[in-house]
């Protein structure tokens, strides 16, 4: 009996303490990741404001139609496309890439498996979860992911003046007391304690005292819009995509600004098959992005050359700086 009675405590105390335990992982906070996580935000507004309308009609009207851009890379319209579109989508990669792993964090099993899901969605336009988000919620986190970023940059310069503060506190104790020294000492150690609550206050604002699932949402929602947006802008693919998109655009192709922004539509069926082999989305991007042997770009001589052109740009139109 007392054998039995002792087996009873000891399996309520073995769950309290699992309990306790995943209570204490569900209300883990990002800390320190905060400045990594705010670091993911700004990249992703970039990117959002990178697809624009006025961004994307001004790359099509103005950066592709740049004679020195038909001379030294190509005069072909589409193809010039097909480089921006690759290169977008590979920011968009590593940036995933960054938020896979910080998703690991998450309690919730759906945020867990992202990088599953986001590849899904990248290859066959499949979002079973419905993270994209309308335009309207996409400038509400817009809105919100450049207010976290704005005061995580603050929080940061604010505990590097704390740690700044109690390195001189520090070397002020170690000397010999005086009247003077003590009274430095008393000044910084009240600077010190408003500098504490200073910090403290942004902590409980920004991203530092947030929850992994909470922020990684932010994340997640945000990446599967760009991600959708970039799709929109330069397939034209508005209610469902292809299995497995093409390398570049097409002659025909071009951009297509939004004509209705306050809605997205995209598939939400059945993903669709194919018989042949799939190349994935980010795959059949990078390829466009490596250059073919006889370039300077695979001789990754492109940065020297450019600068060279600048520089020569630069003599011909001050002829007296020669010499």
């Amino acid at each position: 009996m007392a054998l039995e009675t002792w087996l009873i405590k000891l399996k309520k105390t073995i769950s309290n303490t699992l309990d306790t335990a995943r209570s204490s992982n569900h209300k883990a906070n990002v800390g320190v990741l905060s400045f990594e996580i705010a670091g993911l935000m700004s990249k992703l507004l970039q990117l959002w404001n990178c697809l624009s309308d006025k961004t994307i009609i001004r790359l099509r009207d103005e950066s592709l139609s740049l004679e020195g851009v038909h001379k030294i890379v190509s005069n072909d319209e589409s193809f010039l496309l097909g480089l921006a579109c690759a290169e977008m989508a590979e920011n968009i990669r590593v940036v995933a890439k960054s938020i896979s792993r910080i998703s690991k964090r998450c309690q919730d099993s759906d945020l867990q498996g992202f990088d599953r899901w986001f590849d899904e969605f990248a290859n066959s336009g499949h979002d079973r979860h419905s993270w994209v988000l309308s335009s309207k919620d996409m400038e509400a986190k817009r809105k919100k992911m450049d207010k976290y970023v704005t005061i995580t940059a603050t929080l940061y310069k604010e505990m590097e003046e704390l740690s700044t503060i109690e390195n001189c506190l520090r070397k002020c104790k170690e000397y010999k007391p005086s009247s003077i020294k003590e009274q430095k000492i008393d000044d910084l150690q009240t600077k010190l304690f408003w500098q504490r609550q200073e910090v403290k206050y942004l902590k409980e604002r920004c991203l530092w005292n947030k929850s992994f699932d909470m922020v990684v949402s932010i994340l997640v929602r945000s990446i599967f819009t760009i991600l959708a947006r970039l799709k929109l802008v330069f397939f034209g693919f508005e209610f469902g995509y292809p299995s497995c998109l093409p390398r570049s655009l097409s002659a025909s192709a071009t951009v297509h600004p939004t004509q209705n922004p306050d809605t997205f539509h995209f598939v939400s069926g059945p993903m669709k098959t194919s018989s042949k082999p799939a190349v994935s989305f980010f795959e059949s991007n990078s390829k466009l992005l490596k250059p073919p042997s006889s370039t300077l770009g695979a001789a990754a001589l492109a940065l020297h050359y450019a600068n060279l052109i600048i520089i020569m740009e630069k003599m011909i139109k001050s002829p007296q700086l020669v010499g």
